[in-house]
């Protein structure tokens, strides 16, 4: 269960439990699994999460007077 972790949290979980470089170790099983002719959806999913850079806080819009 994920819970009420943050996206940065998960992400530095899964980078210490796939290895030192995880982008490099997930395009050598993609590579590997379309050679086998398998579906790897998921694995370059997982890809795109990990490259993706983490989004800084968003600021709150100031509310103006109304009229």
């Amino acid at each position: 269960m994920i819970g009420t972790k943050k996206l940065s949290e998960i992400r530095n979980q899964l980078e210490a439990a796939l290895a030192a470089d995880p982008i490099l170790r997930l395009e050598q099983q993609i590579a590997g699994g379309k050679r086998k002719g398998e579906r790897t959806e998921v694995l370059e999913g997982l890809q795109r999460f990990l490259e993706s850079t983490p989004k800084g806080t968003r600021r709150k819009g100031r509310t103006g007077a109304r009229t």
